[in-house]
């Protein structure tokens, strides 16, 4: 039977300056261009994961934002969006703002993507704004009043300071919108020790965007291989046929997980990609 392989990248297909590999670069152009069945379910956008891929071409469309977009890397098209309801959105904007915390919001207005903040903020929001500016990222506004922006699809919200104040803040979040998002709370990887917390519409997941992908593509008939490091890949690592683990990893992930393999700035993924395909091509 045919395997759809779907890889995470920070911490699982990226090296730990989150890029590729000129070995990894050259050995996905290789194993696509033989055939390969491979995509992407990030929890970046596609201004940041088209420069990480510039020069490689992925047949199928990539699941960016954890589900939020399916989207074509070529053109930028989003094929189908999972937004955040308006309503939802703006009690979402009442309750973080009464924590004193100022939000990044994403949206979509039908044409463009776009990312919103709001003035002085903390470090943690200030270095992502400014690798934003570092990547060319063209998303980027201040507004003064972020209620102004509700005339958008609203895909994220992204919550960024210390691990105590996002984890009050996700508390008073789940007790009100459980059923309504799915919110995931981690340290970022290349700032320590500031906590990023994003919340999104609870069918904006990887694992509904690999079920959106497969029938977009018609690729139910494909087993199901997924690679991944931490806890917003569990949904999808839940309905994989086999989930490999990269060896950093998070526990709970690791639960997940029927097989671990190296660490991923050993590019473990696509070793492991370019020994089974090898099998399959015999």
């Amino acid at each position: 039977m045919p395997t759809l392989y779907v890889s995470d990248l920070d911490g699982t297909l990226l090296t730990s300056t989150a890029t590729l590999s000129t070995y990894a670069r050259n050995t996905l152009n290789h194993l696509l261009a033989s055939g390969l069945p491979f995509t992407i379910a990030t929890s970046r956008s596609v201004s940041s994961v088209g420069p990480i891929f510039q020069g490689v071409s992925l047949p199928l469309p990539v699941i960016e934002l954890n589900g939020a977009y399916i989207t074509d890397l070529a053109t930028g098209q989003h094929l189908i969006v999972n937004d955040i309801a308006t309503e939802l959105a703006i009690d979402i904007l009442t309750l973080v703002e009464s924590h004193q915390i100022k939000p990044l919001i994403s949206s979509y207005n039908g044409q463009d993507d776009h990312m919103y903040f709001t003035t002085d903020v903390n470090p943690g929001v200030q270095w992502y704004i400014d690798d934003a500016k570092r990547n060319e990222d063209g998303r980027w506004s201040c507004r003064a009043d972020l209620t102004r922006i509700f005339d958008e699809q609203v895909m994220r919200f992204t919550l960024i300071d210390t691990q105590a104040r996002l984890t009050e803040l996700a508390q008073a979040l789940a007790s009100r919108f459980a059923d309504r998002l799915d919110m995931h709370l981690f340290e970022n990887p290349y700032q320590p020790d500031w906590y990023w917390l994003t919340l999104q519409d609870r069918q904006a997941t990887k694992a509904n965007g690999i079920r959106e992908l497969q029938t977009l593509h018609q690729l139910h008939d494909h087993e199901l291989t997924v690679f991944g490091d931490h806890n917003n890949d569990i949904s999808m690592f839940q309905l994989a046929d086999v989930a490999v683990a990269t060896a950093n990893a998070t526990p709970e992930l690791r639960q997940h997980a029927t097989e671990i393999i190296g660490h991923h700035g050993e590019d473990s993924v696509v070793k492991y990609l370019e020994s089974r395909w090898s099998m399959v091509n015999v």
